[in-house]
């Protein structure tokens, strides 16, 4: 299973893919639920969703030395991209077509690469787990 270290840079490097990547992982996690096995119904909001599930637990995980305070400000400027463009007057960006033809989608991708550069694709180890809580 991965850490939560390596789920954050999984989050990070989804939204540093390319269209054609992202939709197939999109494909991948919610195809078969559907009885056509076409799940671009479902949008994009999945990336944020997961990003944001993993990224809320980076103060627990500073404290159990699993990331950096440096690693956390890194991936701030991605954070607050997709809070800017979040919402109900933002449901284009969010649709799946838009992962092609929404150039909003193109500063996601590259604030992501710059964020993803910054955490090193390794495995830490941690002495925390969930029923520690």
């Amino acid at each position: 299973m991965a850490t939560r270290y390596q789920q954050l840079r999984q989050a990070i490097a989804r939204f540093a893919a390319d269209a054609d990547e992202q939709h197939a992982y999109l494909e991948s996690i919610f195809a078969h639920p559907t009885r056509t096995g076409d799940a671009t119904g479902y949008g994009n909001d999945e990336l944020a969703e997961e990003f944001d599930g993993i990224y809320r637990a980076t103060g627990h995980m500073l404290e159990w030395g699993e990331i950096t305070q440096e690693e956390i400000d890194a991936a701030k400027p991605l954070e607050a991209l997709l809070d800017q463009w979040s919402g109900e007057q933002n449901a284009d960006l969010w649709r799946r077509e838009a992962l092609w033809q929404d150039p909003r989608w193109e500063q996601v991708r590259q604030c992501a690469r710059q964020v993803l550069s910054q955490y090193p694709d390794e495995e830490r180890t941690s002495d925390w787990a969930p029923e520690k809580d």
